[in-house]
């Protein structure tokens, strides 16, 4: 029999933790376009196969569990040495990826931050691969929020990687003011709002007043987010004092036409991390 004391209890912790849950996935961009939208974009990720990471012992599985209780699976990309061998990290670098990409894909592509001596961490967004929740942008952003400051308290140096989407969710991450040392941003949208979410997580509006540890890069041959989609960020954040490089041979982020592109932009990014121009 449920006594009037026992159903109180239920009213004081288990309904609170339900509406946090609720609020963190409620839909901001429209009740049906922003789940309509996920659903396309993440029907556009490859399924995950753990078999693509198999073999390089420097690429270890790593899980983070956030405040509502959703496991986020992703990749650990160990720092290396000259000689490919595991190495104390001089800090982390922690990659927010495109809509359509997932961990186990992208991990072994980022081999040349591992090589710099950086911790690389990749997770699935929620409801992507092995990740648990609902795919709503509000969510993703206070996740990356939270895996920040969760890293943060691990690592002295502290870089981040946001790629196309995943360049929006960390322009989010930044302008809600956490700690980090250097950030790029690669061809995310300027703003999000005429697709009907709510101008507070527009990029542009995200740009730190002092925006000097930040490289955004876009693409002149952009097929995905053209210049009019772009600009706006970037040259806002160029006004704020950012490091700016619109590439002329540049398409959307991991879809370059040739590998010596590729390495160049995938240079560019490091080097800035680990403390280069960036231009």
């Amino acid at each position: 029999m449920v006594t009037p004391k026992t159903y109180l209890l239920v009213l004081l912790v288990v309904l609170p933790n339900f509406a946090f849950s609720a609020d963190r996935e409620a839909t901001v961009c429209g009740w049906f376009k922003e789940r309509m939208v996920f659903t396309m974009w993440s029907s556009m990720a490859p399924n995950p196969d753990a078999s693509r990471v198999a073999g390089n012992d420097l690429i270890q599985r790593t899980e983070f569990t956030t405040a509502d209780d959703k496991v986020l699976k992703g990749y650990k990309y160990q720092a290396q040495d000259e000689n490919g061998l595991a190495t104390e990290p001089e800090g982390y670098i922690l990659v927010a990826l495109g809509n359509a990409m997932i961990a186990d894909l992208m991990i072994t592509a980022l081999e040349q931050f591992s090589q710099r001596g950086y911790d690389i961490y990749i997770y699935d967004y929620r409801g992507y691969g092995d990740s648990q929740g609902k795919r709503r942008i509000n969510a993703i952003i206070e996740d990356y929020k939270e895996l920040v400051t969760h890293l943060n308290t691990k690592y002295e140096k502290q870089l981040l990687y946001g790629i196309s989407l995943g360049g929006a969710v960390m322009a989010n991450v930044i302008g809600s003011g956490v700690q980090f040392d250097r950030a790029v941003i690669d061809s995310s949208p300027s703003r999000l709002s005429p697709h009907g979410c709510p101008e507070r997580i527009d990029p542009a509006e995200n740009i730190p007043a002092d925006a000097k540890n930040l490289l955004v890069i876009t693409g002149e041959i952009d097929s995905v987010l053209g210049n009019d989609m772009t600009s706006e960020f970037r040259e806002r954040a160029e006004q704020k004092g950012a490091i700016v490089f619109h590439g002329p041979n540049y398409a959307h982020p991991f879809m370059d036409s040739s590998h010596e592109i590729h390495n160049e932009r995938l240079n560019r990014v490091i080097n800035f991390l680990d403390g280069g121009e960036g231009n």
